[in-house]
């Protein structure tokens, strides 16, 4: 039995600081700082993890023969400094949505992150966090030397510590052992909405499995393109009457409404142009649209498909707006910011929002036209745009999609918006770094203020409706010292109020005003009721006229048949009028 043991331990004693950094780590710095910051993963088991440090030692040991056990240190050092980063920086530890963030983020949007504001800092706590760890190991090991201790520490070895450490790692290998089998089921799953479900997901306690079950979510969303691809295929149109024959679809990004006169009278005036088409009739406000995520992938892959919570069906089974469009008829022009240009599809990973709409299939399914390349700013991608003429020429979708707010702010806009400064930003909760981050927010604001109303210029002599809406929203320290959005597993009412409340706005020419009245009217009628922007291909097909056997009235914000009692869930699992209280009981 000592025989049997020694062997076991033996990896140990020949890596100490690599284990015992392993263990310190996973088993004691991460879950304290998910305790401290309230990012726990759902559900998170206090099982230590330490199987998993024990294969990772064990990997060292047999790789240390051919001089390649650095290796396993890299590998150790990224993924554990990484989630550490992620808690500083996202509020959450690895999930699906946090390896979204990472892998769709392009080269140009990776360095403005890079550049950004306070990141600098997380990541040197994080590198700072990690390499301390390291070090104490370290000292563990060399004090641990100069006595007698167990196995886990050195020799010579206690018979009986040996028993508990064996005890400890059998006891983990069965924990362990289930996580790695959902793991495998995860990877060979066909499709997400089923591994996503709690009784198919792995015990998440420890950095690697949330990495390699955030990952396998992401990889199996990728297989689910061909039978997307499938499904458009197979749409068909019962009519489309085109009683609204120029369509635009403005798609925002990290729009915080509270940072506009529209939705905040305290607001600074970030967006004088959409005021004063208020003013002039021409623009309603909705005033209750939320997002059903706070990240852009997964809102725009709902935001884009007409399926909802509910329907009985898997996402990859419900088809695309454009290409019901395309094939009622009208010409879709998709002139977007971010996912324009191979080159740009390249930097993207499979699940991606940019997969919809650079995957070649689905691509010529979807579109009449896609400009080839983004620009810095988004004015400059106005040059795209068709002639006004042109896009009267046949029914018409254009939907135009900006990089409008998202980070880094100071990014978004040309130096002749540098209008606020920190100086002019009155904020209690943070300091002056972070007022100039709400300056530099505020400018990216009435940037997109101006670019959205050059667009809407562009087109007001013609009989056009536009609905303008961002993908999410974005937290600009309004309630707390925290910026952009996070990803902690508390949800609160503030959260859900800067992250995933949204503008929704009607845009009606002169001419749409004269030639469709009961249009209007079904668009001012609605602009109280609440909405999520799942909904969205159900308002356009209203506008366009077209049936077909996915279009639900019930959906339809703009039909006299509306649910309004149609539960909103956010982040799949909040229902965002219970929390934010609106229920009645």
């Amino acid at each position: 039995m000592k025989h049997f043991l020694d062997i076991i331990f033996k990896p140990i004693r020949e890596q100490k600081v690599l284990f015992w950094f392993l263990i310190l780590m996973s088993c004691v710095v991460i879950p304290v700082m998910c305790y401290a910051t309230g990012a726990f993963p759902k559900p998170f088991v206090f099982a230590p993890p330490i199987f998993d440090c024990y294969l990772l030692t064990v990997l060292a040991y047999f790789l240390r023969r051919i001089h390649l056990s650095w290796l396993v240190w890299i590998a150790c050092i990224l993924l554990l400094g990484g989630e550490v980063f992620s808690i500083l920086c996202y509020q959450s530890p690895y999930s699906m949505t946090v390896l979204q963030l990472i892998l769709e983020t392009n080269g140009r949007e990776a360095t403005e992150f890079l550049k950004g504001h306070g990141v600098a800092g997380q990541l040197a706590s994080a590198t700072g966090i990690t390499f301390g760890a390291i070090f104490i190991s370290w000292l563990l090991f060399k004090s641990s030397s100069k006595r007698t201790s167990s196995p886990l520490r050195g020799t010579p070895p206690n018979l009986w510590r040996e028993f508990l450490g064996a005890a400890l790692l059998l006891l983990s290998a069965s924990c362990q052992g289930y996580s790695y089998f959902r793991l495998y089921q995860a990877y060979t799953a066909e499709v997400t909405t089923t591994i996503a479900e709690n009784k198919y997901m792995p015990l998440r306690n420890s950095p690697f499995i949330r990495f390699f079950y955030g990952h396998a979510l992401n990889v199996v969303s990728t297989k689910e393109l061909a039978k997307l691809e499938a499904t458009v295929e197979r749409t068909e149109v019962d009519s489309c009457s085109y009683r609204s024959p120029i369509i635009l679809f403005l798609l925002g990004e990290s729009f915080n409404k509270y940072h506009s006169p529209l939705y905040n009278s305290k607001a600074r005036q970030t967006t004088p142009n959409l005021c004063r088409l208020k003013e002039q009739g021409n623009l309603i406000v909705f005033d209750d649209a939320v997002s059903p995520y706070n990240v852009t992938s997964k809102t725009l892959r709902y935001m884009f498909s007409t399926y909802y919570p509910g329907c009985g069906r898997a996402w990859v089974d419900c088809t695309l707006f454009p290409a019901v469009f395309r094939k009622a008829g009208y010409d879709v022009w998709f002139i977007t910011n971010q996912f324009a240009g191979e080159a740009n599809n390249r930097d993207h990973h499979g699940h991606a929002g940019g997969t919809i709409f650079n995957q070649k299939e689905l691509r010529q399914q979807q579109f009449t036209y896609m400009n080839p390349e983004a620009t810095k700013y988004d004015m400059d991608l106005l040059a795209d745009l068709p002639l006004a003429d042109e896009l009267a020429a046949k029914p018409s979708l254009l939907i135009f999609h900006m990089m409008g707010q998202h980070e880094d702010y100071r990014e978004r806009y040309p130096k002749a918006f540098n209008h606020f400064t920190a100086d002019s930003v009155q904020n209690d909760f943070t300091d002056d770094n972070g007022r100039q981050i709400v300056a530099e927010y505020d400018n990216a604001t009435l940037y997109n203020d101006a670019v959205v109303a050059k667009l809407l210029e562009k087109y007001a002599e013609k009989d056009v409706v536009a609905i303008y809406m961002p993908d999410h929203g974005e937290e600009v320290y309004d309630w707390r010292n925290s910026c952009y959005r996070t990803n902690s597993d508390q949800m609160t009412p503030e959260i859900a109020r800067y992250q995933y409340e949204i503008p929704m706005l009607f845009y009606v020419s002169d001419s749409f005003k004269t030639n469709h009245p009961d249009l209007l009217a079904d668009i001012v009628a609605a602009q109280h009721k609440s909405f999520i922007s799942t909904m969205l291909p159900f308002a356009l097909f209203h506008l366009a006229g077209i049936t077909h056997a996915d279009y639900k009235p019930e959906l339809d914000i703009l039909s006299p048949l509306y649910d309004e009692e149609c539960p909103r869930i956010i982040r799949e699992d909040v229902d965002y009028d219970e929390l934010m209280g609106k229920k009645e009981e």
